[in-house]
């Protein structure tokens, strides 16, 4: 049995909600402060308040007699328009939907950077998160998860040299890992050379690997694992280039994780911009992805023309054994244009064919599909300054499957002190995906006010129903979404407070 690590603190109030309820007495205290007793240049933030609630119908497996089965045409059996699983003939079951519930969630966001400590250039930046299912049935994904720091870190600059100590996190060509420990840029004349290391983060988790996944992967390691890369950023010309290396080695160096290299340049040509990134798995010797994008304007930039051509092959670390089989990778290219005739009104169209890699699967009956086509569209549209006009849609020829969808909003904001959206959409996907044969049609309203410059108040509903030909109202696509967040700003950008002083 996994132990957990050492290392690992976990913040877990008994109470249901109790770190919502911390960090809104944080959240309080930042806002009484703040101008008062806490100058605008010695703390700046946010504190965001986020609840969400979804109602749904969700799916329950029953038994049903083998009498009330309906034979098909094509020698199957169904109960009411649905498939069923048959034992032997006498015991069947099918999923069925349960009375309608509702899934409840709220969000305490605490984020803010603080100086002026009597050391020129040390800050301290941090992100605090409090989650809650708020007493709901239905469990939303991670609210057992109460206290989370996404960021926590003190930073010190010097001249061109900047060092972060604490949590942290590295965006780049190879995602964005995060860790616990230290990390060192100095930037010169154009060139930038960073180092970085420390205790690896589960990704998305933010909490050592073995720890965060024991219930998901009973063949993870019981130990932590330990990151450590650097990358070299320049310049040349108009030209811009990222190197990137980045390895991960477990805490007792007795095995490998991960080992993998990017790069990334963008560079003007003859009437364009071409720009591109590549990443390599040192480990298993392989390319992972890649895409190389020529963008070229016409017509004074009213016209742009992408070319976009894209590889991408699935990238497992060498703590699972996903790796190993083989994942299947596709090459892709895409035409997109985009038209822009004024300020008031714009489009875009674009196209692609997708070929996938070899599956090394045995076919009897006929060859397996290995290709695939998309095509999108939208437009946007500014009638007066109050109200914009957006709309796309998409479709998608793959593998096994089909897809279209559509969107389309219109919103009307007089002033940035308030405005209000209307949206609509519809989905259909049809053989191995879920939503069957038929249709998902979707609308909503949203809002969003402003108090000044401190506070933004948000929220909205949606909702959703599934059209099948069938019993309409008791699909379990059928959903009713609401969702409200108040966002408050905390302090002021001491650049920006000096202007408006002068």
């Amino acid at each position: 049995m996994s132990t957990p690590d050492k290392a690992t603190v976990r913040y877990g109030p008994p109470k249901r909600g109790g770190a919502v309820l911390l960090l809104s007495a944080l959240a309080v205290g930042m806002w009484a402060l703040t101008p008062a007793s806490v100058t605008a240049q010695a703390l700046r933030g946010w504190v965001g308040t986020n609840v969400q609630a979804v109602q749904m119908r969700p799916l329950i497996l029953d038994t049903i007699p083998a009498s009330a089965l309906e034979l098909q045409p094509d020698g199957t059996y169904r109960y009411q328009g649905q498939a069923v699983s048959c034992v032997v003939a006498e015991l069947c079951t099918v999923y069925g939907t349960a009375d309608p519930t509702i899934a409840w969630a709220a969000t305490e966001d605490v984020s803010f950077t603080a100086w002026g400590f009597g050391v020129q250039g040390l800050s301290f930046t941090t992100l605090l998160r409090g989650r809650s299912d708020m007493g709901s049935e239905l469990i939303w994904p991670r609210t057992n998860d109460r206290f989370e720091a996404l960021l926590a870190y003190a930073q010190l600059v010097r001249g061109p040299v900047r060092v972060r100590a604490g949590r942290q996190e590295i965006r780049g060509g190879l995602g964005f890992p995060a860790f616990d420990g230290a990390s060192a840029v100095y930037t010169h004349r154009g060139l930038g050379i960073e180092l970085y290391g420390g205790r690896s983060l589960a990704r998305g988790l933010r909490e050592p690997a073995n720890t965060a996944l024991q219930g998901l992967d009973p063949y993870l390691v019981d130990q932590s694992s330990y990151l450590y890369g650097g990358s070299v950023r320049g310049r040349v010309s108009a030209a811009t280039f990222t190197a990137r290396y980045q390895r991960e080695l477990l805490a007792d160096r007795s095995g490998l994780v991960s080992e993998r290299g990017s790069f990334d340049f963008a560079t003007p040509v003859p009437r364009g911009r071409l720009s591109g990134s590549l990443d390599y798995d040192f480990a298993m010797q392989k390319t992972g992805k890649g895409n190389l994008t020529l963008g070229v304007p016409f017509d004074e930039g009213h016209w742009l023309v992408e070319l976009v051509g894209r590889r991408y092959r699935p990238y497992f670390d060498l703590s699972t054994i996903w790796g190993f089989f083989e994942p299947v990778s596709y090459s892709e290219g895409e035409v997109r244009t985009s038209w822009s005739p004024g300020g008031s009104f714009g489009a875009w169209v674009s196209g692609g064919y997708r070929s996938y890699g070899d599956t090394h699967t045995t076919v009897i009956l006929r060859p397996l599909t290995g290709d695939g086509w998309r095509a999108n569209g939208g437009v946007r549209w500014l009638p007066s300054g109050a109200w914009s006009v957006d709309g796309s849609y998409r479709l998608e020829w793959g593998p096994g499957g089909f897809m279209q969808s559509g969107d389309a909003s219109v919103r009307y904001a007089p002033s940035d002190a308030w405005g209000v959206t209307a949206s609509g959409q519809t989905f259909q996907q049809v053989e191995e995906f879920r939503v069957g044969d038929g249709r998902a049609l979707g609308g909503g309203m949203s809002f969003d006010l402003g108090f000044g410059e401190r506070a933004r108040l948000t929220g909205g509903f949606l909702m959703l129903r599934h059209r099948d030909g069938g019993t309409r109202t008791l699909s379990p696509w059928n959903q009713t979404r609401g969702w409200t967040s108040l966002r408050i700003n905390v302090g002021e950008d001491p650049g920006l407070a000096n202007r408006r002083g002068s």
